[in-house]
């Protein structure tokens, strides 16, 4: 009898051992783009973001890593197999250069969470994008150039059909150009014709910036950040605004999941199998930074808001 209740005793507590063997320890990992900490863009965003994250939750080494890249996809595949062979459970990716390593690096590896940084383009339940609505953010850049503009001209480049449509209707008080742009600077100038306000979505290089901002017609410029790394508040007397994305609030809650071994997999886009989560103006995802001395301007955000 007695042997029989030992037995029983042992047989309770063994699959309590077992999945506490097989439990997994958290570990956090960021792999940022090329050029690392000191960018002055989305990498140095992150890792301010990070370093919050890392004082609220206490994180220490080995239970969160940041690792640099070359570039090469080659690197950036050996960076992310090495980091999820190494048991870590969350790996953060910086940039659009890791969205290919990421798809097939996630297959591979299916228990570990991938959280690509301002994206929303892989559809997999172990990917949490985090996407910054850019329809929220043409919205305040409408508002904004409307309200400061003085020839009642402004222009929207670079955006997207829905993009272009936010900024016009935030700008109704104004005539709207909306330019496309692939590069070539060549007639841009003209392109603007009167337009005093531009809100560009050219991120790749600074050319729509400089062009703007070296027009003789005088032309103000609303910059996007951390997107933009050339075009920040104290730039230029030209640059009268720039639209924020908001990483401290994503890498947190991304964390403080991780930390209890759950992920962020809110429906990002229905149609594709989107998952992850979206910020924008509503949950302080997308915010401002305002030049001082333009009073029309802050009272146009203010009835925005209210």
């Amino acid at each position: 009898m007695r042997f029989r209740i030992a037995l029983l005793a042992l047989s309770l507590l063994l699959p309590a051992t077992i999945a506490s063997a097989e439990e997994r320890t958290p570990r956090i990992a960021v792999a940022y783009d090329i050029g690392f900490k000191g960018d002055g863009g989305f990498n140095d965003a992150v890792s301010a973001a990070l370093a919050l994250a890392k004082k609220r939750f206490n994180l220490v080494p080995p239970f969160v890593r940041e690792v640099p890249t070359s570039g090469s996809a080659v690197d950036r595949l050996s960076k992310l197999r090495f980091l999820a062979k190494n048991g870590y459970t969350l790996i953060i990716t910086v940039g659009s250069g890791y969205r290919e390593t990421v798809r097939r690096v996630s297959m591979e590896y299916p228990e570990t969470q991938f959280a690509p940084i301002n994206d929303k383009t892989l559809g997999q339940l172990n990917i949490s994008n985090i996407y910054f609505d850019e329809v929220d953010a043409a919205k305040l850049a409408g508002t904004i150039a409307a309200a400061r503009s003085k020839s009642k001209v402004v222009a929207v480049i670079g955006g997207s059909d829905e993009v272009n449509s936010s900024f016009a209707t935030a700008a109704k008080s104004a005539q709207v150009i909306k330019i496309p742009f692939t590069g070539d600077v060549t007639k841009l100038d003209t392109s603007l014709e009167r337009a005093d306000v531009v809100y560009s979505l050219w991120d790749r290089d600074a050319k729509v910036y400089e062009t703007v901002i070296n027009r003789t017609f005088k032309t103000f410029y609303i910059a996007r950040n951390p997107d933009q790394y050339f075009a920040k508040l104290a730039s230029h007397p030209r640059v009268i605004a720039v639209i924020e994305k908001q990483l401290n609030k994503p890498i947190s809650q991304l964390v403080k999941l991780a930390l209890e071994d759950r992920a962020l997999i809110d429906l990002v886009d229905p149609d594709l199998g989107i998952y992850g989560r979206s910020f924008g103006l509503a949950n302080g995802g997308i915010t401002y930074k305002l030049k001082e001395g333009q009073p029309a301007v802050a009272k146009a955000l203010k009835e925005l808001k209210g």
